[in-house]
């Protein structure tokens, strides 16, 4: 099994801060989100491989382990992988469940079993895998955050789902992880971080122009029609899409698709003025 270098998969070296980590992932995060590439092939693999090598690099611990497993690996392997060699053996007996489920646990699992003959102290243990439960969150829950209460195992827990949360993502909770589903909504639709929605507008606001409400997820906002604005015209409103998740202050956006509401029956006032507009040229 070949070696996951972690560094290499954020596009980091290995001196990288916490914060130049935290960076690389929110970007490759982005790039490669199922949601915003549902047709992109391997988009899916590479999020998952992100996410991995994040969860590693992001906790202190894990990662100094990671740092001395990978530099004995690559001594090991240099060696030409020869269990019994000085310097060649790779103390991993206080490793535990550090890595459980990771591309990395799995090649020291395998790497365990190799040895095993040359350390009869090393007891190879490939962990069990993880328990995945699934929940349904509507797009409101989504885009303000919510907390459940979930019975797991016969053990309750308090489970909080951050702002911006996506389909396809996982929580870490006791015993494995929960994959999150936002569910559709009967208005806006969600790409990525930002949101669709379809307004209609009257015929005189969309020759003479003017303003209109559009009720958002955070509220009612008023957004300004130009004259003359065509049947299907689409506005970009910034900061009033989906919360980008784990931060706290950046917004998608939302973009408003017009229609021209035509009326299917006048009033006699009404067909009169349109008659003279008619007339007019119009």
């Amino acid at each position: 099994m070949d070696f996951n270098d972690y560094y290499k998969e954020l596009g980091l070296e290995r001196s990288a801060t916490d914060a130049e980590i935290k960076k690389a992932f929110r970007k490759l995060a982005r790039e490669y989100h199922p949601d915003t590439n549902p047709d992109k092939p391997g988009a899916e693999e590479r999020f998952k491989r992100i996410s991995e090598a994040y969860e590693v690099l992001s906790d202190a611990t894990k990662r100094a382990k990671y740092d001395q497993l990978s530099t004995q690996y690559n001594s090991y392997q240099r060696g030409g992988g020869r269990p019994g060699a000085k310097g060649q053996q790779i103390p991993v007996d206080d490793v535990g469940d550090m890595f459980s489920g990771t591309s990395f646990g799995d090649m020291l699992s395998e790497l365990f079993g190799r040895q095993q003959g040359s350390r009869q102290r090393t007891t190879v243990k490939r962990p069990p895998p993880l328990k995945i439960f699934s929940v349904h969150l509507s797009l409101v829950e989504a885009f303000n955050g919510a907390s459940k209460r979930f019975t797991i195992d016969a053990t309750k827990a308090d489970i909080t789902f951050k702002p911006g949360i996506a389909t396809g993502q996982r929580l870490r909770v006791p015993g494995g992880e929960i994959e999150v589903t936002v569910l559709s909504h009967p208005r806006f639709v969600r790409e990525g971080n930002d949101l669709r929605v379809k307004e209609s507008i009257s015929l005189s606001t969309a020759l003479l122009g003017g303003k209109h409400d559009v009720a958002t997820l955070r509220g009612t906002i008023s957004i300004s029609v130009a004259p003359g604005t065509g049947n299907g015209k689409v506005l970009r409103v910034k900061g009033q899409g989906m919360p980008v998740y784990g931060e706290d202050e950046s917004r998608g956006d939302l973009y408003v698709e017009l229609s021209v509401n035509i009326p299917s029956t006048l009033t006699d006032e009404q067909r009169e003025l349109v008659e003279k507009l008619r007339d007019l040229g119009l």
